[in-house]
């Protein structure tokens, strides 16, 4: 097949690069390059060849072929060498092609001392795509002056066809190595997963939502119909009737939670949409995470506030009812009197914690009535009122700037609104000192309600502000003396303002004073 000197293809050379342009339908990589390989060496009538992959990075030390009868080590071996002094390296850094047409005179091709095979000629090629080097293609012949430009020519025409196929191959495996990842990601998430097509057909399942069907492997379940499992699990028909009713749009996830009476568990549900906008494909992805334990604490938590709302205040009563009995036919000079006022102090204590509790998860269960238009400028006003003589009895000044006057109307809940202003400005009146100056804020800006009370009281240390409106968080400082309180209003002002899709913020320095704040949308 060497063709030293007809410069002319013949009908082989045509029938080889028939045969070349077949290695574009094969996928297995290892397939195509040991065919690009014998190919690349049947073409020039070379002796011995050798290829091996690289990228940008490093050679893929698991793709070296070689025609030589050598082992896997002494293959790396002889690729290093060559690598770094040898004509594959000087191709590579160079990248373009090279004949060596004396193996003994070229400085590019390097001789190992214990190599018993001859070589007179060479010929290197490298498999280009992107002006990245892909691979790289070294062929040899015993005698000089072997290969032509001919040769060269032909063999960059093979190494095209075989630079496509062997991409075509890496994006294949990759894909395929991607897919695999995905399947072992989908099989290690304990939550049930379902992808469904706009129409509710299973296309990919996890072994969890196999399991919560009730199959044992997901074979059994890709392709049938999610509704196709409505008759057995009452759990799935929420999911069905939303892939049903809803054509996938562009908002975001919807979320809400079932409960499975076949196996006794509670589910928080997520559904997103999944779009495929090359090939004109939609759907649905389908997440049940697992929230029975919390939901079994929930349901612990209301039955321990109805505890409280009942059967502690009936002895709460009784406590304080018997003290004042006691209290009658005592001497209003005893010691015992002094007992007693503890004791109703401690039952006052005792009920208003009972009140906040339960009023703080009233707001959080109860459906919020957003039934009423309020101009929040004049709340805030009314608010300041209200609370100026309870701010007055510390001898603390209460100042407002309310900048609300072409605010418009929001449907909002006015009660628990004005609830929350307040607990904000007697918070503030509680952690300031006589004589200190409250100044409360009101204004309106880019769509949003901003509502703030900043006071000159003692500050809040940096390392609890994240912690300030949680449940029955209370600062520990000295300063603040005896100031009563449970840790709840803070909380229930975040709840109520969450609840109409606002944000609470806190700034505050120590010995400087504290600014607490809301803002809330006004569509």
């Amino acid at each position: 097949m060497a063709q030293t000197g007809a410069q002319q293809p013949t009908f082989a050379d045509l029938e080889l690069l028939s045969e070349v342009s077949q290695l574009l339908t094969l996928l297995d990589l290892d397939r195509v390059l040991q065919r690009a390989i014998r190919l690349a060496a049947k073409s020039v009538g070379a002796s011995k060849a050798s290829l091996f992959l690289h990228d940008e990075f490093d050679v893929d030390w698991g793709h070296i072929f070689v025609t030589r009868d050598m082992t896997p080590d002494e293959s790396v071996r002889v690729v290093r060498k060559v690598l770094d002094k040898g004509l594959a390296g000087w191709v590579l850094r160079h990248r373009q092609a090279a004949i060596v047409h004396d193996a003994e005179t070229d400085e590019r091709w390097y001789v190992f001392p214990d190599d018993d095979y001859k070589v007179g000629s060479a010929l290197c090629v490298p498999l280009m795509m992107n002006q990245q080097v892909l691979a790289v293609v070294t062929l040899v012949h015993p005698e000089k002056n072997h290969f032509t430009e001919y040769h060269l020519r032909l063999l960059m025409i093979i190494a095209n066809q075989a630079t496509i196929a062997i991409r075509n191959a890496q994006l294949f495996n990759r894909l395929q190595a991607q897919q695999r990842q995905l399947e072992t990601v989908l099989q290690a998430i304990p939550d049930v997963l379902f992808v469904l097509d706009v129409n509710g057909h299973i296309l990919m399942i996890n072994d969890a939502a196999a399991e919560f069907l009730g199959e044992q492997t997901a074979a059994n379940i890709i392709g049938k119909h999610l509704g196709a499992y409505s008759s057995t699990s009452s759990t799935l028909l929420p999911i069905f009737e939303a892939a049903q009713n809803d054509t996938p749009g562009t908002g975001a996830p919807w979320a809400f939670e079932v409960r499975s009476e076949r196996k006794k568990r509670d589910y928080q549900v997520v559904i997103s949409v999944w779009r495929d906008v090359v090939h004109g494909l939609e759907g649905y992805v389908v997440a049940m995470h697992d929230v029975t334990t919390l939901r079994d604490l929930s349901r612990f938590k209301d039955e321990m506030l109805r505890i409280a709302s009942h059967d502690l205040r009936t002895p709460l009563a009784l406590i304080a009812g018997y003290a004042d009995l006691i209290s009658i036919d005592l001497d209003p000079q005893s010691t015992t009197q002094e007992h007693l006022e503890v004791i109703r102090r401690s039952t006052e204590r005792m009920n208003g914690l009972l009140d906040d509790l339960l009023r703080v998860e009233q707001v959080k269960r109860s459906p919020l009535e957003l039934h009423e238009e309020v101009d929040l400028g004049a709340l805030a006003a009314e608010v300041v009122a209200e609370t100026r003589p309870l701010v007055a009895r510390k001898n603390q000044e209460l100042s407002a700037d309310l900048q609300t006057a072409a605010l418009p109307g929001v449907v909002v809940d006015r009660a628990l609104l004005r609830r929350a202003m307040e607990n904000l400005i007697t918070n503030a009146s509680k952690y300031t000192p006589e004589g200190g100056h409250i100044r409360v804020r009101a204004s309106a800006a880019d769509g949003r309600f901003h509502f703030s009370v900043e006071d000159d009281g003692i500050g809040i240390p940096p390392e609890h502000l994240p912690h300030i409106f949680e449940s029955f968080y209370r600062v520990k400082d000295a300063r603040a003396g005896n100031v009563p309180g449970f840790g709840l209003g803070l909380n229930l002002v975040r709840t109520i303002i969450e609840r109409h899709k606002g944000e609470v913020w806190v700034e505050s320095q120590v010995g400087i004073g504290s600014k607490f704040g809301f803002e809330l949308p006004l569509k």
